[in-house]
Parts: C-alpha cells; structure tokens; sequence
C-alpha cells in the first residue's frame, strides 16, 4: 500500500491518500476538470474548506485518535514514519512534493560521506522534520531551525517516532536570519544547507519575514556558512513571483560562477491523474576548484 498518492486534481482542489485516510483540500493552480468521477471525491474522509472560516468536515469515522480538535495518525514514506496532524491552515504535518527533495538529500549525503567524517546538514524552516528525518537515516549530523515551538516539539515527536533522538541532532528555535548571523560570528560550516522559507512568516520573537525583501540575506549568510569541501544548498519555493528565472537569475547574482545550479519545477506527480505543480526548487553545488575564501 502506498502511503501517500495524489489521486486527482481540479476544479481548484486535490485529492490525496495519506495511509488509509482520503482528505480533500484546496489548491489554487488546480484550475482544470478533474479526470476521476466526482462519486469518487465524495468518498473522502476529511474535507478542508477556506469558506467563512478555516475547518475540516469529517465525512466518515476516520477512527482518528483525538488530541483535543486535533485527529492524528502515523504514515511511512519512503521507510520514514511520521505523525500527522489536522491544522487550522489545512496541514498535516509535511509537504509531499518535498519527498522528491529529501530523495535528492539522500544521494548527495550518501556520496558525499566520509567514515571519517559525517555530513553536516543545515535545516532551516525545518517545521516537522521530514528533511531533518532523512539526513539522520542517511547518517548526517543536522541542525534543526525553526522559529516556531509547536513545529520543533512536532519534530522531536517525529524524531522519537523513528527511534532517531540517540543520533546526532541539535533543535533550535529561532529566527532564521539572526541564527544565520550568529552562525556566521561563531565560524560554523555546513556541507549542505537546506531551505524552504514561507512567501510570510514570523520569528520566535515577531520578527517579520518576507521571502521578496529576505531571500537575498538569506542566501548571502547561507553562503559564508558552507565548507570548504563540496558543498551544497537545496532551495524550494511556493511563492507565485519565484519562476524558474527568477531563481537563476538570483543564485547567479549571489553566487557567480563558483559552481553548478539545477533549477525545475516542484511536481507532485499522479498516476491516475494530472501532475501538480508546486512551486519550484533549485540545488546549488559548490565546484571545489573554484573555490573562494570570500565565499
């Protein structure tokens, strides 16, 4: 049984599988006719509606265990467990287009791994920790950055879910760019630096993040962090002004020709229906004869 499919899309909405649970939500750029009939919709457990007010409808007795509104149940992906959870924004706990990304994780971590030495991975706006999760699996050393404590306690619960809380992990809760500083005071070194930030967000103190005034910072304090091996940046984005030029045109702005850059579309694919895009992302590696000590 997979456990989790993009069933259909359309009429601004997708439907997905996660386990045994079929859940209906919105999705802006599903502006096309679904493929699958609508009987097959309405057999969903969960709907999540943006109408007067965020909620979810429970359809069907989904034997959800409760925690106050709060239904949750454990999946595996790709031999990672996780504990998902009904929101009020319409999450549950990760994004399934970041699969594709940790798969990328992996192979990089795994040919890039010494005995010696292992990997060190930076997760910024880490939320749950589905990349934190498959840094561990791949034997990385990660530092997990989020400015919001229900995301890191979510995290930890994730981390003793998998039996990962014995391996090599630090949690931090804080803003993104004045840890990133802080980092770069203290001499730090990532050999891959991970980030997803939110088109808006908030710090651990009401500090304001936006991704159009930000990202620029963001990139040049990540850049003064990477190793002087090979190294690594993994950057995806949600927000509807980051195409695949703007993004080109911004890591070549930062970081000139001093290594290589792939750039694509975030697809959530489906056998049965219409693949969905989801924003892009973009992986930057660093070419070790070009390296720079300005970098």
């Amino acid at each position: 049984m997979k456990n989790y499919e993009l069933l259909d899309s359309g009429n601004l909405r997708k439907l997905e599988k996660f386990g045994e649970r079929v859940i209906v939500r919105p999705c802006m750029q599903a502006i096309w006719k679904p493929k699958l009939d609508e009987k097959i919709w309405e057999k969903a457990d969960l709907i999540f509606e943006r109408d007067s007010k965020n909620k979810w409808i429970h359809k069907k007795k989904t034997s959800l265990k409760k925690t106050g509104k709060e239904g949750f149940w454990n999946i595996d992906i790709e031999g990672i467990k996780l504990s998902l959870k009904l929101t009020d924004f319409g999450h549950i706990g990760f994004f399934p287009e970041h699969i594709f990304l940790c798969k990328k994780l992996s192979k990089i971590i795994q040919d890039q791994n010494l005995p010696e030495r292992k990997l060190n991975v930076l997760n910024l706006f880490a939320y749950s920790g589905l990349v934190s999760l498959f840094a561990l699996k791949n034997k990385a050393s990660v530092c997990h950055v989020d400015s919001s404590k229900p995301s890191i306690l979510w995290a930890k619960e994730n981390i003793k879910l998998n039996n990962f809380q014995n391996m090599n992990i630090r949690y931090i809760l804080d803003d993104a760019i004045k840890f990133l500083k802080r980092e770069v005071k203290r001499g730090s070194k990532y050999d891959v630096i991970v980030l997803d930030p939110p088109s808006f967000g908030r710090g651990a103190k009401g500090e304001i993040f936006k991704i159009e005034k930000d990202i620029v910072s963001l990139l040049e304090l990540s850049k003064k962090l990477l190793s002087k091996k090979k190294s690594f940046i993994i950057f995806s984005c949600h927000s509807p002004n980051f195409t695949k030029i703007t993004i080109k045109n911004l890591f070549e702005s930062i970081f000139d020709n001093s290594g290589s850059l792939e750039i694509d579309e975030l697809l959530l694919k489906s056998e049965k229906s219409y693949n969905l895009p989801s924003g892009y992302f973009s992986i930057w590696q660093k070419n070790e004869n070009k390296y720079s000590d300005n970098l």
